[in-house]
Formats: structure tokens, C-alpha cells, sequence
């Protein structure tokens, strides 16, 4: 009998909590070479980002990725301000 790999089945869309803000992880697919593509929203406060993409190859790699997009993100809010980021059409 062969032993067959687990299966690791979430269901999006998925929120993560990342430094006191949610990264919502809407939409998952898999690309040639082993890589994937996450569609993902940032919500800090009642900031929330427009949908951006990350590509990345493990579970790990894309924390890590969340986590400088999340950082980014809250450095721009306090950077301009949410009105300014408004009127940009950078958060929603």
C-alpha cells in the first residue's frame, strides 16, 4: 500500500493577522515552476488597500512577504495620512 502525501485544504478567502492589521488572502493559484500567486487585501484600522498580487514558492515565503507588504503599508497611512491615500485612489 502506497502512502499517499497529506492534503492540505484551506478556504478562501483567508485572514491573517499581521502586526495588529488583517491580510485577507482571496484567491490562490498555482504557477509553472513551483510558484504560486496570492491575491491579497490589507485592512488596517478602516484602511484597506486595494488588491494587490504576491508570488511565492511556501507557506513561509509568503508570511514573510505578507509581513513587508503589511509594514509597507502601515508606513505610507502614516506617511500621508488616510485622506491623502484616499484621494490617490491607494486605499479604498
Amino acid at each position: 500500500m502506497s502512502k499517499q502525501p497529506a492534503l492540505n485544504l484551506y478556504i478562501l478567502p483567508l485572514d491573517v493577522e499581521i502586526e495588529e492589521c488583517i491580510a485577507t488572502i482571496l484567491e490562490v493559484s498555482k504557477h509553472p515552476f513551483e510558484t504560486y500567486q496570492a491575491s491579497v487585501q490589507v485592512k488596517c484600522g478602516d484602511a484597506v488597500s486595494n488588491i494587490f498580487h504576491i508570488e511565492y514558492k511556501d507557506g513561509k515565503e509568503l508570511r514573510r512577504k505578507l509581513e513587508v507588504e503589511v509594514s509597507k503599508f502601515k508606513y505610507v497611512l502614516f506617511l500621508y495620512g488616510k485622506d491623502e491615500l484616499r484621494r490617490r485612489k491607494i486605499i479604498i
